[in-house]
């Protein structure tokens, strides 16, 4: 289904929620097809955050609990497997960070990327939904260093911030 195909037939409210979602997919698409390393994970890392923590941005809109149940379901299946997607990529070039053993750098064999994109999914809903009503990207951000600290791209950037900072 192409992302024309996703938001026709719509109207009001709903054709709304449909668009937010197309356009999440269509810009996380383009976005994760061109992570090739732990660095641009942080990249899109930092931009998916600024989009969640924007409350009319289309990324917010999309991860609320509102809209139509199977098409909400059907968003985050479909980001889900673009995430996964990325991560496989990460873990076959040997490009993610900590995800590498130290002694062979050979990609980890216990890391599954489809777990892992799971992961990655809660922390931004459920990080996101904490800190929308804390109006505060902590919890966010906390939740996303768990999830992503297996493709980190390097020990020397540290956590995103402390909760006093």
């Amino acid at each position: 289904m192409t992302v024309a195909e996703y938001v026709s037939g719509s109207t009001g409210r709903e054709g709304s929620m449909r668009t937010c979602f197309a356009e999440v997919l269509a810009r996380e698409s383009a976005s994760l097809a061109e992570v090739t390393d732990g660095v641009m994970l942080a990249n899109w890392r930092r931009r998916v955050v600024k989009e969640l923590m924007t409350p009319r941005s289309p990324y917010a809109l999309a991860l609320r609990q509102s809209g139509d149940v199977p098409e909400r379901a059907d968003l985050l299946d479909r980001w889900r497997e673009l995430i996964a997607e990325t991560l496989e990529r990460l873990l076959k070039s040997g490009a993610a960070g900590n995800a590498l053993c130290s002694s062979a750098q050979t990609p980890r064999a216990d890391i599954d990327a489809q777990k892992a994109a799971v992961l990655i999914l809660a922390a931004l809903h459920g990080g996101s939904t904490l800190s929308q009503i804390a109006r505060d990207p902590w919890p966010l951000n906390a939740a996303l260093d768990f999830a992503l600290a297996p493709f980190a791209a390097t020990e020397d950037d540290g956590p995103t911030r402390t909760r006093n900072e």
